[in-house]
């Protein structure tokens, strides 16, 4: 038999009663917000991939037929390209400024200019940037201008947002003062206080895929993933359509658009579309914008640096098979500025394949297309018979025209192409003396080769003598420093490498 209820449990089940039904009220009312995401867009006036001012007109279809939506833009964008080699992305920020994104996440090649361009880049945008796994000890706090994550409010939802990057970037890019840390621990303790301070729909972007995040997906950790990994396999496409919560884009020009909307239970639905920026017209005042920028970047690389002296070429399958006259002016500025007893890099940095007339102007642009990477310049201390193990790497697979290839200064190779790989060097000589395979040199090259890039994993364990952690110098800026100071170049060639097999003259 059921005890009569006392005036005190009365009004206790009545506040219950009225808290279910104004919960159920809150619930019944929310909307469905819209998400709209992409990200990996480095290169303005290419609008054949989707450009900024189409991207505008879709975030502002969607904010007309949805108020509740969200622009989240996933970096991967402030460099490198042929704009950023001269403001280090800030046309980007001053682009999306226009476009006005809810926020944006950190991706590596945001640091393609270091740090400190990058916290001059937070400052400069509107918008908040979000890089949750990025410690800067020196503070002990934060990178400069940067959010570990942020709360955003939308259609009655809280939505925790995070980014993350990937760990080896420190390495890739030189980083010198910031520590990347722990993705899976990061988005963990970064979760719980978003969620200790309110957030009910937590949201991660990144840049490539990290197994890990799809396992945070499936564990509950986080409810959704925003990726644009233009490399994704096409098995990691079809995995992730596995995943409902895993929003994988890879084409370019693509973007995404989320719905997310919080049943009368409380819980939370998903759904969500590929689209392409190419089905929408260009934004005006966002395309005269990125008009400008391009314009601006036409007149700054047709600026003349230099006079050809002598004729050259960058062919690929020249640049990859014997001496090279630009390779000549690359490794010679390097040793001039390190103070290097040599300068060895890999054939495969120098990209334009292109032919250079007497008397012709060589350009900026002509510097950006050979050049296109931004390889530090590094100087190590390394063994004659290291190096000779490393040239006989770099001739390994000279039929192939791989870019290991080596271009040199200072250092003269003698090499047959019929021996065996691992035995085609034949001699070495470094300023006309045969190379000392006991002596210790010193060596200009690339932080790429000193990683072991291309092959050269015998740089990995040579001792590094550049003062600080990185690369001294990015390549392309001493080179055009150095074009610069001469005004010419073209130089004849100085037989620095001879091969007495066939010349490869069939590209691969």
């Amino acid at each position: 038999m059921s005890q009569p209820m006392t005036f005190k449990s009365t009004i206790m089940r009545l506040l219950v009663d009225l808290l279910l039904v104004a919960s159920s009220s809150v619930y019944s009312q929310s909307k469905t917000v819209s998400i709209v995401f992409t990200a990996d867009m480095p290169i303005i006036g290419q609008d054949e991939h989707g450009s900024y001012a189409q991207l505008a007109t879709a975030v502002n279809h969607y904010r007309s037929h949805t108020p509740d939506t969200l622009f989240l833009f996933g970096g991967n964008s402030l460099g490198p390209s042929p704009m950023s080699s001269f403001d280090s992305g800030s046309h980007i920020v001053d682009i999306l400024n226009g476009i006005e994104p809810s926020a944006m996440g950190i991706t590596k090649r945001e640091y393609s200019y270091y740090e400190e361009q990058l916290s001059l880049r937070a400052y400069e945008a509107a918008f908040p940037m979000v890089a949750t796994n990025i410690f800067d000890p020196l503070q002990g706090t934060l990178q400069d201008g940067l959010l570990q994550s942020l709360i955003i409010e939308k259609g009655g939802i809280s939505f925790g947002i995070m980014a993350v990057i990937a760990p080896k970037a420190k390495q890739q890019y030189l980083l010198k003062r910031v520590v990347v840390q722990n993705i899976a621990n990061s988005i963990r303790q970064e979760t719980k206080r978003l969620k200790n301070k309110g957030a009910e729909y937590t949201i991660v972007m990144h840049g490539t895929l990290f197994p890990e995040i799809d396992e945070l997906l499936e564990q509950g950790v986080v409810d959704m993933s925003l990726v644009k990994d233009p490399f994704a396999p096409l098995t990691a496409l079809k995995q992730a359509d596995l995943i409902p919560n895993k929003l994988l884009l890879s084409g370019q020009g693509e973007f995404a658009v989320a719905k997310v909307r919080r049943s009368s239970t409380g819980s939370f639905e998903l759904s969500w579309q590929r689209e392409s920026l190419s089905d929408y017209d260009a934004d005006v005042q966002i395309a005269k914008l990125e008009s400008d920028y391009v314009n601006r970047l036409d007149r700054l690389m047709e600026l003349p640096i230099a006079t050809v002296k002598h004729p050259f070429d960058t062919y690929r399958n020249k640049v990859r098979t014997e001496e090279n006259q630009f390779a000549n002016v690359v490794t010679d500025a390097m040793v001039e500025y390190t103070g290097a007893d040599i300068a060895i890099i890999n054939s495969g940095g120098i990209r334009g394949d292109t032919q250079y007339t007497q008397d012709q102007l060589f350009t900026r642009k002509d510097l950006v297309d050979e050049l296109p990477f931004r390889a530090g310049v590094i100087t190590i201390e390394i063994s004659g018979a290291a190096i000779k193990e490393a040239i006989e790497a770099g001739v390994s697979e000279y039929q192939l025209l791989r870019g290991k290839f080596p271009q040199v200064s200072n250092l003269s190779i003698l090499f047959d192409s019929r021996r065996p790989a691992g035995s085609r060097v034949i001699e070495l000589k470094v300023k006309g003396d045969k190379i000392d395979t006991e002596k210790l040199y010193k060596v200009a090259t690339t932080d790429y080769l000193y990683n072991g890039g291309d092959g050269y994993k015998h740089f990995t364990k040579a001792r590094l003598l550049t003062q600080k952690q990185g690369a001294d110098i990015v390549l392309s800026d001493l080179i055009l420093y150095s074009i610069l100071k001469k005004r010419e170049i073209g130089e004849p060639l100085q037989k620095r490498i001879i091969n007495l097999g066939p010349t490869v003259r069939v590209v691969e």
